[in-house]
């Protein structure tokens, strides 16, 4: 197979793909979660943990998909490319293992949408529900701009003039801390966190606790895509509960705590991360928690093509011609179609597993 053939154009293709790669490389299906929902061709959903490697490993690797449902598409194919290409023969040192969790939020997988059946981001979910919720002043006072209750270029003009007047940013729209950091008011809103634990949440935890914590030392990597230099990966590391310095293992990567504070919003502020779950419930454990960006493009802003997707979703026609339209945009935005992308990500990822497991098995 070409390295684009580990790719697919369907969650459910994506699926048969992972399970095919991960039983010739000898690994094994651990288990398989069924979503209470179907897919849009009414196909079973399910997030699968697979295993590669000795049952009774003591350091595990974790490599999660699909987080940000669309964005499966490219951590699946980077898994499938890895477990078809052989690497394990390579680079697996003894004594480790990695744990495959695929599908994380299938519903947003096979829906091509980053949200799951709730509209809830899921990497604003993982947190105490029953503590007060985090307050986004900045979307509090920008709400009526980023989610207006009417669509059209007039008021998107208005509201994106407004959104660049609040930040005293002239020169176009951006992912500031009023979108990217997370809310919790507006259940119809971009980035909404939800307001209780998720189906994907409550999953998650089980396999952390069943299939993790007999671990003495983890790395996971929580694969997503996004805008940036066409085909970069950019690794962001936290290894501070760890106490390692296992970014030091990689040839590449940003400690998540050094990333540039922009329009007063860091990516460390981010509420409810499921990058940091399982040192949350595994406190005795070496957890160094990890989240990649396969970067798909520059320009244009994910903003605009996010907004009137949820836009189309809440109070519009999804499934309309400017419906199908959007959401072709926005997949684009999440998994480019050019095919020299899936090669460059693939490459890179694997290189990045591969420091990954050299540096757990040195550790």
């Amino acid at each position: 197979m070409t390295s684009t053939q580990f790719f697919s154009d369907t969650y459910g293709e994506a699926r048969e793909k992972f399970l095919t790669a991960l039983d010739r490389a000898g690994g094994a299906s651990l288990a398989a979660y069924r979503h209470p929902l179907t897919g849009p061709v009414r196909e079973s959903l399910w997030t699968d943990v697979g295993r590669l490697g000795p049952a009774d490993a003591r350091k595990l690797l974790v490599l999660i998909s699909g987080t940000h449902g669309i964005e499966g598409f490219c951590g699946s194919g980077c898994h499938t490319g890895w477990l078809a290409g052989g690497h394990a023969a390579r680079d697996l040192p003894d004594g480790v293992a990695v744990l495959f969790v695929h599908a994380v939020n299938p519903h947003g997988f096979a829906w091509q949408r980053r949200v799951n059946e709730g509209n809830v981001d899921l990497n604003r979910n993982f947190l105490d529900h029953t503590k007060p919720y985090p307050v986004n002043a900045d979307y509090e006072a920008l709400k009526q701009h980023i989610n207006p209750e009417k669509w059209s270029a007039d008021i998107v003009a208005r509201s994106n003039a407004a959104i660049r007047a609040h930040y005293g940013n002239p020169n176009g729209d951006f992912l500031a801390k009023a979108i990217h950091g997370g809310q919790y008011v507006n259940p119809k809103g971009t980035f909404f966190g939800g307001n209780a634990p998720t189906w994907s949440n409550t999953t998650y935890r089980e396999i952390v606790r069943t299939f993790m914590a007999s671990a003495a030392e983890i790395c996971l990597i929580d694969y997503h895509t996004g805008g940036g230099v066409f085909g970069f990966c950019d690794l962001f590391v936290d290894d501070r509960a760890a106490g390692t310095r296992s970014r030091d293992w990689f040839e590449h990567c940003t400690p998540i705590e050094a990333v540039p504070v922009e329009h007063g919003h860091a990516q460390s502020d981010v509420p409810g991360l499921l990058m940091y779950a399982a040192q949350e419930m595994l406190p005795d454990v070496k957890v160094t928690s990890c989240l990649v960006e396969m970067r798909t493009r520059s320009k244009p802003s994910l903003l605009e093509p996010l907004c009137e997707e949820n836009w189309l979703f809440q109070h519009g026609d999804p499934m309309s011609d400017r419906g199908r339209e959007v959401r072709a945009q926005v997949r684009e935005l999440f998994y480019p179609s050019a095919p020299e992308w899936k090669p460059m990500v693939l490459r890179q990822s694997n290189a990045m597993i591969g420091e990954a497991l050299a540096g757990l098995g040195r550790a």
